[in-house]
């Protein structure tokens, strides 16, 4: 069991200007923690900001696009002149700019979704992860669909896949340090994915589950369940908690089928 007290601690999460990375920010700031958040959008990040001083917590905004090595670079060298340790790095950053097979793809696009999944998560530990003390917790946020090949979004899958060995070598090359570095998988969240097709229909999460009543989207079985992304947060607070030597090289997922 864990004790959902994040007091004294320090978490940064990427992508935490909408959807999921904000949900997990904001539940980490409900539990006690000082969040360093980061994103491409100024707009959104200030409101994340301002949900999380609303619960009380005290936050810093990394404006930063995590494919641009430069530009992930000084981010992280500003949070490393701001904190002289985290305990938490929550990698979320990501999504699917090329959701065509690769013979029918935009081979630029079809890259970008790599970089904005898998460069992000690499280049992000590489720059931090030795401000984790022991005890400390990585969470790459990961998908079923990395698990599995498919007739399309197959950038997504393999970045997704990515992401996912990842988290299982640094699993084996940190534990000596004492820190444990976990996926989790969502399922399909009610975020901006949702809306790709025109990005400026903002839906909110609720309408978007109403939508999503009497089934899934067709790419997902039957058993699926579109899910609010606070629940995403409550799975990330409950990994970001376990004592030290809880699990590490796992998989935590909110899926309701097989990976």
């Amino acid at each position: 069991m864990t004790k959902q007290d994040l007091r004294d601690k320090v978490a940064v999460v990427t992508g935490a200007g909408r959807g999921i990375g904000r949900s997990i920010a904001v539940k980490f700031a409900t539990a006690g923690a000082d969040l360093a958040i980061c994103s491409r959008t100024e707009i959104e990040l200030l409101e994340t900001q301002r949900l999380i001083e609303v619960e009380g917590g005290n936050c810093s905004t990394f404006i930063a696009d995590l494919t641009d090595m430069n530009q992930t670079s000084e981010a992280c060298n500003k949070i490393r002149a701001l904190y002289d340790r985290i305990d938490i790095l929550v990698n979320n950053a990501g999504g699917g700019v090329e959701r065509s097979p690769l013979p029918k793809a935009d081979i630029m696009l079809w890259w970008k979704t790599i970089e904005t999944n898998l460069k992000s998560t690499a280049v992000v530990t590489h720059f931090l992860h030795d401000l984790l003390p022991s005890g400390g917790k990585i969470i790459n946020v990961s998908s079923g669909m990395g698990m599995s090949p498919g007739s399309e979004n197959d950038a997504y899958r393999v970045a997704k896949a990515g992401v996912h060995i990842l988290t299982e070598s640094l699993a084996l090359q940190l534990w000596d340090r004492g820190i444990d570095v976990n996926n989790l998988v969502p399922g399909p969240v009610a975020t901006s994915t949702f809306n790709q097709d025109d990005p400026s229909n903002r839906l909110d999460p609720n309408d978007i589950i109403r939508l999503y009543e009497d089934g899934p989207p067709p790419q997902f079985p039957a058993v699926e369940r579109v899910k609010h992304p606070d629940e995403v947060g409550n799975l990330a607070l409950y990994i970001a908690t376990f004592d030290e030597g809880g699990p590490n090289g796992q998989t935590f997922s909110l899926a309701r089928r097989p990976l």
